[in-house]
């Protein structure tokens, strides 16, 4: 699962920096990080895990350019990468991108179609989300 740092929250938007990249990309967030954080809220400066969902309104295979994040700054328009696995029941397929983003395909489309290590590359009909990996409740001592 994607590690990221928090670069802000605001009005149900969280903006994260990915390691290692000059990725700043914005999410809408998916569920209640406070809970899924064990309590804590989502601060800025903080690495985080969790899952990026993203809705295509359409895909293409492709055979030349690297795995990329269109714009590197804000709310991701277009992506692009190598298929990591394939999801038939939930018609989705998770990418590298420049960082994991699963990708629920549009209705005329299907997972079962899209091998691991194809590469392909969609638009996003919609502001993709971010879910935070639920951390697990502190040990009792």
């Amino acid at each position: 699962m994607p590690k990221f740092i928090v670069d802000s929250v605001a009005n149900g938007v969280v903006t994260l920096r990915v390691p290692g990249s000059n990725y700043r990309n914005s999410f809408a967030l998916h569920g209640d990080p406070a809970a899924a954080g064990g309590g804590h809220a989502l601060l800025e400066g903080t690495r985080v895990r969790g899952t990026i969902h993203a809705p295509a309104w359409k895909v293409d295979r492709v055979e030349l350019g690297g795995n990329y994040v269109e714009p590197l700054f804000g709310r991701p328009r277009r992506m692009q990468g190598t298929i990591l696995s394939v999801n038939a029941a939930a018609n989705e397929l998770t990418v590298q991108v420049g960082y994991e983003a699963t990708v629920k395909l549009p209705e005329g489309y299907a997972a079962a179609d899209y091998k691991v290590g194809e590469r392909v590359g969609w638009d996003n009909i919609e502001m993709p989300t971010f879910e935070l990996q639920t951390q697990p409740a502190p040990a009792a001592v």
